[in-house]
């Protein structure tokens, strides 16, 4: 779900996974990160949810926007990713 080199980079699966991710955002961010829904874009076959995050985390300031893709089968997600507008920012942010 979310590319990159930092520690929340990897594959997750199921909604148990990706909810646990958005949790350890919080979490690593001591309650900090702050995403704004901007829009939504959709259809049959994708969502794109556009939105702002900031956060603080030692000492490290992150304000980006960033979007969320998801591949819709069956009315249910089957893949997603995270596409940052600056991803060696982001990386930098939570290495």
């Amino acid at each position: 779900m979310s590319g990159g080199s930092n520690p929340l980079a990897g594959e997750y699966r199921g909604r148990e996974d990706t909810f646990t991710v958005f949790e350890r955002e919080f979490q690593l961010t001591g309650g900090t990160y702050r995403p704004q829904l901007h829009d939504v874009l959709a259809n049959d076959d994708h969502t794109v949810a556009l939105l702002h995050v900031t956060a603080s985390r030692e000492g490290k300031e992150l304000d980006m926007d960033y979007a969320l893709v998801f591949h819709i089968r069956d009315d249910k997600i089957t893949e997603g990713w995270v596409l940052t507008a600056d991803p060696k920012m982001y990386d930098e942010f939570w290495a």
